[in-house]
């Protein structure tokens, strides 16, 4: 009896202790794939970043042309309305 017992524990410490090397292969297999999944988004948000970043200085370039242009054409503008004053009263 004392044989079957010893062998039945010796039987069942070793199943658990191959449970307990799977699970922590599995952990560890889970755990490192779940740092590759964060570095990649870690990495697609600072690309999203540094897209939006570009795409802002253009932007901002754009509307420093127009605000340029627009006060140009005031400035015309006025001049316009300058000289046609400037006709209607000598006419």
């Amino acid at each position: 009896l004392v044989t079957d017992e010893e062998e039945n524990t010796g039987g069942t410490g070793e199943n658990t202790a191959g449970s307990n090397v799977r699970n922590q292969c599995l952990f560890f297999v889970t755990f490192i794939l779940t740092l590759i999944v964060s570095l990649a988004l870690v990495s697609f948000v600072i690309f999203l970043i540094i897209q939006t970043r570009n795409k802002m200085d253009q932007i901002s370039s754009r509307l420093v042309s127009e605000k340029k242009n627009i006060e140009e054409l005031k400035k015309m503008n006025n001049m316009i309305l300058k000289h046609l004053n400037q006709a209607g009263i000598k006419g």
